[in-house]
């Protein structure tokens, strides 16, 4: 029996079918023109191979967990001989074949000029043939684009050195990797001209802690910064042909943010209280507090519900997705991230918490969570190879990414794509955990 990645050679022009019973098989089913080819010359097909339980409800939910080849047509939900089925289309074209992606294999890439020492193309090609399907790399933050932008000012570094998601993007559409587009939401970042920072300043669009100090983020209550933050997404998403959009800090810093005058004004206006103590009134036990974390958690949702809708606006086939915490049921009160709402709306089309650790049974623990917290939206979880809070070797990344496949997640993104990684972490994973058909 060949593996699952190579029975696409089976079929011309046809069809599989996975028969949705507890057992689940794939059926020797070819519905268009051809039929399922030998084995070898004048032997019997081969036995069809248990591969997934595969119970969507809908197209919508089967469509979130299977990815059609470059070039097919989606999956679907068909009823065969009585029997709820799921449809897949193999459409190959001369004698080349493609892997059919049954997760999703992506990387982040902080660097918004990819692998040191790299151009894009030899970056991404690296991914490509280590069976890599996704890329998502930084390109914006607060207050910075490494691209052409008329919505945020131009990085620092990025003088003479060009567009770099437009060279990304050429890489990515060459070699066949997604790229979803990564933003750090809120954070002004190192690389915001000082004159940016300092008309935020200015006109008090910074946050501040309980005691006053400033902090370089936006503050998210303020109306000019979240039109910053959605006319900054949605003018990638008109501009570029790209796959996905990617939320990160989409949060507050912590339970210490945001304090700032503005925050007073515009949450006395929106719950209809007088606060007579600030802050104390809206800090555990002030009388307004659970109305406080309501109103801060709806601060940083209402950025995400306008983003999603006005990018599927643009372009209907993006995706939408974040980098979250892990920990969803106190972080929806320590940073205002309420990312299971988000799944739960359909504003997300994956989720991907960061869970950085060494140890696999907490990294196990914490998939096991996430994923009834995420529901319906497809749950991606973040692998710390390299996060500064778990550094690891490629052996425990492999043993992470078999617990995202043991528990069906249907993909995974690993943190971070740097020199070392593509020296260390990629030739590894391509001899096996993500290695690409050949």
């Amino acid at each position: 029996m060949p593996p699952i990645s190579s029975m696409a050679h089976l079929f011309r022009k046809s069809e599989w079918i996975c028969r949705l019973t507890p057992g689940f098989f794939f059926a020797a089913c070819a519905i268009s023109a051809a039929a399922l080819a030998p084995a070898s010359a004048g032997g019997p097909p081969p036995a069809p191979a248990t591969i997934d339980e595969c119970a969507y409800p809908d197209d919508a939910a089967a469509r979130a967990a299977w990815e059609p080849m470059r070039g097919s047509r989606p999956v679907s939900v068909a009823e065969v001989d009585g029997q709820r089925c799921l449809s897949m289309a193999c459409d190959f074209k001369g004698a080349s074949t493609e892997r059919a992606s049954w997760d999703i294999r992506a990387i982040w890439c902080h660097d918004a000029f990819g692998v040191e020492g790299m151009k894009w193309e030899e970056a991404v090609r690296r991914l490509a043939n280590n069976g890599f399907t996704a890329i998502l790399p930084n390109m914006l933050w607060g207050g910075a684009a490494f691209y052409d932008s008329k919505v945020l000012p131009a990085a620092e570094k990025l003088a003479g050195r060009g567009d770099q998601i437009a060279e990304c993007l050429a890489a990515c559409k060459k070699h066949g990797i997604q790229m979803h587009v990564w933003k750090v939401n809120w954070n002004l970042g190192s690389q915001a001209p000082a004159e940016f920072v300092a008309k935020m300043r200015r006109e008090g669009r910074l946050q501040a802690g309980a005691r006053g100090e400033e902090e370089l983020w936006l503050c998210p209550s303020n109306p000019d910064n979240q039109k910053l933050e959605i006319d900054s997404l949605v003018e990638v998403a008109r501009n570029y042909d790209v796959d996905g959009i990617h939320f990160d800090y989409i949060r507050y810093p912590d339970a210490d943010h945001c304090f700032c005058g503005g925050c007073r004004k515009r949450f006395a206006q929106a719950s209809g209280l007088a606060i007579k103590d600030w802050p104390a009134d809206v800090l555990r036990p002030g009388p307004a507090h659970e109305r406080w974390l309501d109103w801060r958690r709806d601060n940083i949702t209402a950025v995400v519900k306008a983003v999603s809708e006005r990018a599927r606006e643009i372009k209907p086939k993006i995706r939408l997705s974040a980098a979250v915490f892990s920990n969803w049921a106190a972080d929806r009160d320590s940073v205002g991230q309420d990312w299971k709402l988000w799944c739960e709306k359909g504003y997300l089309d994956f989720v991907c918490p960061m869970d950085y650790t060494p140890s696999n049974a907490n990294f196990e623990a914490l998939v096991a969570r996430q994923v009834g917290w995420a529901g319906k939206t497809p749950c991606y979880p973040g692998i710390g190879f390299s996060a500064s809070s778990s550094h690891f070797g490629a052996d425990r990344a492999i043993a992470q990414i078999n617990i995202t496949r043991r528990h069906r997640t249907g993909g995974f993104v690993i943190f971070n794509y740097g020199e070392p990684e593509s020296r260390e972490l990629l030739p590894m994973l391509g001899l096996g955990a993500t290695k690409p058909a050949r």
